[in-house]
């Protein structure tokens, strides 16, 4: 437990920009160790994305529950809360020094991560339904008005009956 805790301490510190930008991080850590099968990653990723809240801590926590249940859960949300809540303080402390070019690069660095987790999450893709799937969902979260909960709540039942 105590190894899965730290690695997700690791992945709090390196996940600049969000959850997005890091969900390919966690993937390979947790697929590379060979805490979940990748059926099972993408099971938690999907009840992530459902749930209210970040991305990367509702994914850290529903690791740390398939592995070792609610205290697993309660150990990963912390591991990954410690560096935001650490560079936060420290950003607001030192903020007005920053010069401008660093935050622009930090800029270029999230587009880099986020751009490797949309091409690790593609390569699961298996069917012409979930390419499908994939492209209705967006098309609808990005030109139209309807609630993405609606799309992701319809997106689920159509994925459980062809799935």
């Amino acid at each position: 437990m105590l190894r899965v805790f730290l690695e997700f301490v690791k992945i709090g510190f390196i996940a600049f920009g969000g959850g997005w930008s890091i969900i390919g991080i966690i993937k390979d850590a947790v697929l590379s160790n060979n805490w979940l099968t990748p059926e099972q990653f993408k099971e938690i990723l999907s009840i992530s994305q459902m749930t209210p809240g970040p991305v990367m801590l509702n994914t850290a926590t529903y690791v740390g529950l398939k592995m070792y249940g609610i205290t697993g859960a309660i150990l990963n949300s912390i591991a990954v809360l410690i560096a935001p809540i650490t560079f936060t303080t420290l950003f607001f402390i030192v903020r007005d020094r920053l010069p401008k070019e660093f935050i622009t690069a930090l800029k270029f660095g999230v587009i880099f991560l986020i751009s490797l987790t949309f091409i690790s999450l593609l390569t699961n893709i298996s069917s012409f339904y979930q390419i499908l799937i994939s492209i209705v969902a967006f098309l609808l979260f990005t030109k139209t008005k309807i609630d993405p909960i609606y799309v992701i709540f319809i997106s689920g039942i159509i994925g459980f009956f062809l799935f």
